[in-house]
């Protein structure tokens, strides 16, 4: 007897789910040979004015060549099949007026799961017309947004130089938690000479006061134009210290939410995260070698302009997509880009950049123990 057209589907469907599983896990830990995620910088154009940007607003050729619509369905048509995640980022991505547009192209042309949206929050209206319009037409992929807010009312909008900024992207991050299941939202903190003095209180009153239930941490780092102050650096070690202790145990206690503790993705990012606080705050005020970095193996950045790089600290042009027809996993796969990883892999590339971190801890086999304690519902 035939077996049920039902039955049938399911079984194709955890097949196929766990062959995805199987050829997504030998990237990560065996071949590490194709992106799972990467950074696209779609715009440096840029509402705000922020001292620790790395970006050079001065130069005439910073907002020049952006990539069009139709550069990017071609490109998007070429990112692998182990793609999990793309971070649309800027410059303020929301600048574009198509954003909604390169969203749909990421979505429809590649197998991500899931898009991150790095901004500074000052568009609510754009904000809930993104999600309202990505949401009708993908409702089971997920939306994860990351607010900035480095301090409280117009001390942040002095320290981005953006009046009204603070209040706008309260007003965004609510947006997000009132948007429903798939879309999630985050207000990050970064510590910095200009907020490392009030940087443990502008935490403790954006959760105690402000209701904010969704909390991560980034430390300033130097980059493109910006240099931290010598002088400076061990208040900023010590207050991102203490504002990710606190974060941590938030998170234990459940006074914030996190990446929703209620699925296995969340938890492994609440936990990656856990790890990724204590060796930045090691490596801070004593750079050195950790863990091998896999910027330029599981992780990339393309910059507004096409160019391709393995993370944004490091000047090591992997090539242009321009220059190789669109075609990501060419390039990924050229010259450049080997030389690329044997140098960061011979000289033991490393840095705080956390987006590197968040795969070099997930690819790593020293930190599964940690890891593994997320897979548990209590875990974290």
């Amino acid at each position: 007897m035939a077996a049920p057209k039902i039955m049938t589907s399911s079984l194709r469907e955890i097949a196929e789910r766990a062959a995805d599983f199987s050829s997504f896990a030998k990237n990560i830990y065996v071949t590490r040979a194709n992106p799972v995620s990467f950074v696209h910088f779609v715009t440096n154009r840029c509402n705000a004015r922020c001292d620790f940007c790395f970006i050079d607003f001065d130069d005439p050729t910073t907002r020049a060549g952006e990539l069009t619509l139709d550069e990017i369905d071609r490109l998007s048509r070429t990112l692998g099949a182990n793609l999990k995640n793309v971070n649309l980022t800027g410059g303020e991505p929301f600048a574009r007026k198509d954003l909604i547009d390169i969203a749909r192209l990421y979505f429809r042309n590649t197998n991500i799961e899931s898009i991150f949206i790095t901004t500074n929050g000052s568009l609510p209206d754009r904000i809930e017309r993104f999600i309202a319009d990505i949401r009708a037409e993908f409702p089971d992929r997920k939306l994860i947004f990351s607010f900035s807010i480095d301090a409280l009312g117009e001390k942040h909008d002095e320290i981005r130089k953006l009046k009204g900024l603070f209040e706008n992207c309260l007003k965004s991050f609510r947006i997000t938690r009132q948007s429903g299941d798939n879309v999630f939202g985050n207000i990050s903190i970064t510590v910095s000479a200009d907020n490392c003095a009030e940087a443990v209180d502008t935490y403790d009153a954006l959760v105690g006061e402000y209701g904010v239930d969704a909390m991560t941490a980034v430390i300033v780092r130097d980059a493109g134009i910006y240099k931290t102050p010598e002088p400076v650096k061990r208040d900023i070690q010590t207050a991102y210290a203490e504002v990710t202790r606190r974060i941590v145990r938030d998170m234990r206690s459940g006074r914030l939410v996190g990446y929703n503790a209620d699925t296995l993705q969340g938890r492994l990012m609440n936990r990656k995260n856990e790890i990724m606080y204590d060796l930045i705050k090691a490596m801070y005020l004593a750079p050195g070698f950790i863990s091998q970095c896999y910027a330029g193996s599981l992780f990339g950045i393309m910059a507004h302009n096409g160019d391709v790089y393995p993370c944004e600290i490091l000047d090591r042009p992997l090539g242009n997509v321009r220059d190789w027809n669109f075609d990501w996993m060419a390039l990924w796969r050229g010259a450049a880009a080997q030389d690329a990883r044997q140098w960061i892999h011979d000289t033991k590339c490393h840095c705080t950049y956390e987006c590197a971190w968040s795969f070099n801890i997930l690819a790593n086999y020293r930190y599964l123990p940690r890891m593994a304690a997320a897979g548990l519902k209590t875990g974290l």
